[in-house]
């Protein structure tokens, strides 16, 4: 029975890693790749490579090409400082993510067109028209965003950069997110400066914006998690149901009324935002009088929810601490 559900488990975090890769791809491919906008990202690096190619005289697509490359040399930095286990897991989006990319940028699917260049060239009919160009790429970046969180809900990432943040994580204080947003900064300056388009360059900036945009409304804000306190006369059933159900923990607490000075219990449970409406049900149904408190937690750490803090962290907080000690 556990096995059963540890292997549905996994294949639901196949399907949405798969999905997330996908609607990423799609964003890339319709929207940020046609305008040849930097929002940030490896495909920011191939849509620079191809501004230098294309002012070469050649007409010779290489994004996609680019976008390969760089992803497999990333893999191999990520085996040689993240290991053999980290580079696994992150294996599968690494290089689904730029399978997608070029069928629906290269492979011709309606007509003579591929599904990228097909949408691209009815939303993006006119390179002068900026209002046009910025609608196109607030929506590709919001579908970029969505991708990234759908992976993210799948326990996976989309390879790529990620990679460097999560090396910076590991070997300094620096978290994930600071330097993913400091890489992709440069990456939108570097190229305002070798394109030498600022409203291109502002408008890729709103991209990025849209992009964040999407992870925190498909990933953050519904990754957020709930602690309920549940007073009932019920609690065996309502343990029952977190536990085959839910698949969650809970912790019985004695307590006495304040008012009534009788024993009861008090049931805690930890659980994600997802989960809070069908056990608010659930509980409605089997006892309509029990006495619930919800209290939002912004993050959740220890079995069955996310590590606490690496190893390599505190070594090098220790480390650090010492360094101060010697020189202190």
């Amino acid at each position: 029975m556990r096995d059963k559900k540890a292997v549905l488990k996994l294949v639901h975090h196949y399907i949405l890693i798969t999905i997330g890769c996908f609607v990423l791809a799609f964003g890339d491919a319709a929207f940020i790749s046609p305008l040849g906008l930097v929002t940030g990202g490896v495909l920011s690096i191939g849509v620079i490579a191809q501004h230098f190619i294309n002012l070469a005289g050649s007409d010779f697509y290489v994004v996609d090409i680019v976008t390969w490359g760089v992803q497999i040399l990333l893999l191999g930095v990520s085996f040689l400082f993240l290991g053999k286990k980290f580079t696994l897991r992150s294996l599968f989006a690494t290089l689904i993510y730029p399978a997608f990319f070029t069928i629906l940028i290269r492979v011709p699917m309606i007509g003579s067109q591929s599904v990228g260049n097909y949408i691209a060239r009815y939303f993006i009919s006119d390179p002068k028209d900026y209002g046009l160009i910025t609608l196109a790429a607030l929506a590709g970046g919001a579908l970029i965003g969505a991708g990234v969180g759908i992976c993210y809900h799948g326990g996976g990432s989309t390879g790529g950069l990620d990679v460097i943040s999560v090396i910076v994580a590991k070997k300094t204080p620096v978290r994930e997110a600071t330097s993913a947003f400091i890489m992709d900064g440069l990456l939108v300056i570097i190229g305002m400066i070798c394109m030498r388009d600022v409203v291109s360059g502002i408008i890729g900036v709103l991209g990025a914006f849209a992009c964040a945009i999407g992870v925190q409304y498909v990933y953050v804000n519904t990754a957020s998690f709930v602690i309920a306190d549940i007073i009932s006369s019920e609690t065996e059933k309502i343990q029952t149901y977190v536990h085959e159900t839910m698949d969650r923990a809970t912790t019985v607490i004695d307590v006495t009324g304040g008012y009534s000075g009788e024993s009861k219990k008090i049931l805690r449970v930890a659980f994600s935002k997802r989960e809070l409406s069908a056990f608010r049900t659930f509980i409605g149904q089997v006892d309509p009088r029990a006495f619930v408190t919800f209290t939002q937690a912004s993050m959740i750490n220890g079995e069955g929810f996310d590590p606490l803090v690496s190893k390599t962290t505190i070594d090098f907080a220790k480390k650090n601490s010492k360094d101060e000690d010697l020189h202190g």
